[in-house]
């Protein structure tokens, strides 16, 4: 009898044993990027600072999104202390809008790289004092200027730099494929039904949401009309909560003289 207790119980040690080797090769396998931060060195490639120029651009482009692809507009609505760009606008009765930014996702990229340079400069000057401070001498050539694109899904990240780094006399070097970096987005898709928008609104004085949202089943497009002819428009994405915003004001009829089409 002793003896089966003796190998019951080994052979219990034994499970536990493969179990908690289990659990710590589990654990091991989902924390390991973080673990790896504490126990290896940085090398010069993990300090490129990807996540700082992408949250740049994030906070960025959120900003543009919500004002209708301008950070300053100049002809604005106010909805909900927000100033919405007028997209399309005529301050005349009966006449349809003229397009204020038939180029809109030009000029969304041209704000994007404006308003993100000074931060994303900021991003290289700290990767490049860390370099320093870790002994390596750090050449820089090209222009560290930033360009960035809005393509399908996607907004792209590139950077016109290259790096010779030096220490105890080996070199590296880094280019911009090393910097390049994107993040997920449907800004693009948002874009171009903003611009579809913009477009009947100048043609026809009014347009229907619920044809974009047939072809584009993740996006939500509202219409909200306002007491002055202006209509808000919100186009947001269902899944991530991205979200574009801006005001037309088309073919809009006084008070009083019957049937106004723009309010239909």
């Amino acid at each position: 009898m002793k003896t089966i207790n003796k190998k019951n119980n080994k052979s219990q040690i034994t499970i536990f044993v493969i179990l908690a080797i289990a659990i710590v090769a589990v654990l091991l396998i989902i924390f390991y990027p973080n673990i790896k931060k504490f126990i290896l060195p940085s090398t010069p490639g993990d300090l490129i600072p990807k996540e700082c120029m992408e949250t740049t651009v994030k906070e960025n482009l959120k900003t543009l999104m919500l004002r209708g692809g301008n950070m300053k507009p100049e002809l604005y609505f106010i909805y909900y202390n927000e100033t919405l760009d007028y997209l399309c606008y005529t301050g005349e009765w009966y006449k349809t809008c003229v397009m204020q930014k038939p180029f809109l996702k030009q000029e969304i990229e041209k704000q994007l790289n404006e308003y993100s340079a000074k931060k994303i400069e900021s991003c290289i000057n700290s990767m490049i004092d860390k370099l320093k401070s870790k002994g390596y001498d750090v050449k820089v050539s090209g222009t560290r200027k930033a360009v960035i694109e809005i393509v399908p899904k996607k907004i792209i990240i590139r950077l016109d730099i290259d790096m010779i780094l030096t220490k105890n006399e080996q070199s590296q070097s880094l280019n911009d494929l090393n910097f390049l970096t994107s993040f997920s987005s449907n800004s693009y898709d948002m874009i171009m039904i903003t611009s579809s928008i913009q477009n009947f609104e100048a043609r026809y004085g009014d347009s229907t949401p619920e044809d974009y949202m047939f072809l584009y089943t993740n996006l939500k497009v509202q219409k909200l009309k306002q007491g002055d002819g202006t209509k808000v428009y919100i186009i947001e994405d269902r899944n991530t909560k991205e979200k574009l915003q801006f005001a037309t004001r088309s073919l809009v009829w006084p008070p009083g003289w019957g049937f106004n089409p723009s309010f239909a």
